[in-house]
């Protein structure tokens, strides 16, 4: 199983349980180095059973990889490696040169595309997603999926949620908005942060983190840090995000040249 690291954090653990063999490719700076990615899923090919992990928008720099860099993969590895697209938080996109997931499964049977509607949907309670994928892909997941894993009622909100377009093009639009205005606000500040496109923004503040995280949890502001790497802020309402820049500047030793 070959994945950028840092990453989803249940990768290792889910390829630990199912007896895999990690491959994990350092990020380069906080992207997902898929040169590196490229040439380890190619190393794979051989493996009984090869899979590669993208996740575009990654969780948690919230960076994406481009529609180049993926066809390049798809390109590089034989039928037999199972690429997938891992796109949790693709609602919030607004990168050019993303990729276009629907266009590259159609042309390529080894592409699978996860996505969720725990994130934009709002629906995170109900543990409901979804695969896009080649009908031989969709029917091997459908051999091993727990038995009942999906309950009626979160299917019928998932139903309910692909007929409301416009209410969710609004919650996009307002995450989106807010999300410019502070990450606008961060760089005012200098703060170190990468191209946001997911509905948070990741500081990569390294071994300052920890310290970080505690300092705004004690103005009532809870992140996400990662020791010795970065703290992920999720993008919240005005006045949430008004209350993580105001502790933010209080906490500026902590994260400051």
């Amino acid at each position: 199983v070959v994945y950028g690291w840092r990453s989803f954090e249940a990768y290792p653990i889910y390829t630990q349980t199912v007896g895999g063999v990690a491959v994990q490719v350092p990020n380069r700076g906080d992207d997902l180095d898929m040169a590196g990615i490229t040439a380890a899923a190619a190393a794979a090919a051989t493996a009984p059973a090869p899979l590669v992990l993208v996740t575009s928008p990654n969780n948690p720099t919230g960076t994406t990889v481009t529609h180049a860099e993926l066809v390049t993969l798809l390109d590089a590895v034989p039928a037999t490696t199972l690429v997938v697209l891992d796109e949790a938080y693709h609602e919030y996109v607004t990168a050019l040169d993303a990729p276009d997931a629907l266009a590259l499964q159609a042309q390529y049977a080894n592409l699978a595309v996860l996505r969720t509607f725990s994130k934009a949907y709002g629906l995170a309670a109900l543990r409901i997603g979804y695969l896009i994928g080649h009908p031989e892909v969709v029917a091997a997941v459908d051999r091993v999926l727990v038995p009942f894993c999906v309950n009626g009622v979160a299917q019928a909100a998932a139903l309910a949620s692909l007929a409301a377009d416009a209410e969710l093009r609004d919650r996009v639009g307002a995450t989106l908005r807010e999300r410019d205005r502070v990450v606008a606000e961060l760089r005012r500040r200098q703060v170190p942060l990468p191209d946001a496109q997911a509905n948070f923004v990741w500081l990569p503040v390294g071994e300052r983190a920890i310290p970080l995280a505690h300092a705004l949890e004690a103005g009532g502001v809870v992140t996400r840090p990662f020791a010795g790497e970065g703290v992920r802020v999720t993008i919240g309402s005005p006045a949430e995000n008004d209350r993580f820049l105001a502790w933010l500047d209080s906490t500026e030793h902590h994260w400051g040249p």
